[in-house]
């Protein structure tokens, strides 16, 4: 377990973040809940509220297929924008608007060049629903034995054992904030010549994306850290592959979602994203350090406190129900958390855990409210 340090107050962070902390603040409807829980889905500003809903009311006035035609350019902008933050060139690949990540994925294996592949290398922590879809798929799994922080040449190791088709890899965990070392990892697998599918769902602006540059797909979703609507993905799908798999991308899809998601992208460019990644590590350093000080013997942080990412993983000492505190904290504090169950990654998981994941709002306050309320049930 790492050792707390000096707690970090992020009310008295450098004006950068302030300033960020501020911007997030105004430009989205005040919350009612204490939410710390922007890694499951975050709160959305009036900007992406304001692009739904006139998006719906087009759709009245002139008809969905009308409307969306007429929404065509933004949604070509903000799939540029997903490009950029990839670090892709500006026409490199095909970028596809999808239901979700999980979708993202179903849809990209389905349409695997040739078949379905037989086998996929993915390590330990890999995330239990990416791991659902691949078996109910009847897709064939190989573990990258290497330690929970990659080391890239456990990857090359394993694939001199074997072989897999495919090589996927999951950037930040949800059961865990550890940033991976992605591009490294890519460029083992490029070595041993296999592809890369990169699950950057709680990656995507959350840290920096750039990494992904020579993955073959990359995918994600709105609702997390850019905080756009629920129901939305993306699927980046580049080189030889983006031609072979054929079209991602459904017709029939909620368009306004879309409009919602291109809204999330415009604000976090607006924002800018090394100085919105930097801040959410400040955050995330702070709440580790203040949290590790204040429930010392309850409960301990899964990762480093210092680990340049806002997600915060606490793993209770003594037996909790931890699915039933959540419960409570949201009813009786007004607390919004996660419960992470082993089933979030079976392979790696032994018990279970509370996941805090504040924004660019966050305060010292925010957090040494949520440390009482865990005590009081503790």
């Amino acid at each position: 377990m790492p050792t707390p340090g000096t707690p970090t107050d992020p009310t008295t962070e450098p004006t950068g973040l302030t300033a960020l902390s501020a911007a997030w603040r105004r430009t989205r409807p005040p919350r009612t809940l204490l939410h710390l829980d922007s890694a499951a889905a975050g709160r959305s500003s009036w900007a992406v509220l304001d692009a739904v809903g006139a998006h719906l009311r087009r759709e009245a006035e002139r008809g969905g297929y009308v409307a969306a035609l007429e929404a065509s350019p933004v949604l070509d902008t903000a799939r540029a924008t997903v490009r950029t933050l990839l670090g892709w060139a500006p026409d490199e690949g095909v970028v596809a608007f999808v239901h979700s990540a999980e979708d993202a994925l179903r849809q990209v294996l389905l349409r695997w060049p040739g078949d379905l592949p037989v086998t996929v290398a993915h390590p330990r922590g890999e995330y239990g629903p990416n791991l659902a879809v691949l078996a109910q798929l009847g897709v064939g799994t190989s573990v990258v034995d290497t330690p929970h922080r990659w080391d890239p040449e456990a990857f090359t190791a394993s694939f001199a054992r074997q072989r897999p088709d495919l090589v996927h890899l999951t950037w930040v965990g949800s059961h865990r904030g550890t940033v991976q070392p992605l591009a490294d990892v890519v460029t083992a697998c490029r070595a041993a010549g296999l592809p890369v599918v990169v699950d950057a769902a709680q990656a995507f602006g959350h840290v920096g994306t750039t990494g992904a540059a020579a993955a073959d797909v990359v995918y994600g979703t709105s609702r997390k850290w850019l905080a756009g609507p629920r129901g939305v993905g993306f699927v980046a799908v580049r080189g030889d592959l983006a031609d072979r798999t054929g079209p991602l991308e459904q017709t029939e899809a909620n368009v306004a979602g879309r409009l919602g998601f291109a809204a999330a992208l415009t604000q976090h460019v607006e924002l800018g994203p090394t100085a919105v990644h930097a801040g959410l590590a400040q955050v995330g350093t702070a709440t580790r350090h203040r949290l590790a000080a204040a429930l010392e013997g309850t409960w301990e942080v899964v990762e480093d406190l210092d680990e340049p990412s806002a997600t915060v993983t606490l793993r209770p000492l003594r037996p909790v129900d931890v699915a039933a505190l959540r419960a409570a904290l949201i009813a009786d504090d007004g607390v919004v958390t996660t419960h992470l169950g082993p089933e979030r990654a079976p392979l790696e998981m032994d018990g279970p855990a509370l996941r805090v994941s504040g924004h660019l709002d966050t305060t010292a306050e925010d957090v040494d409210a949520m440390a009482a309320a865990l005590l009081r049930r503790s």
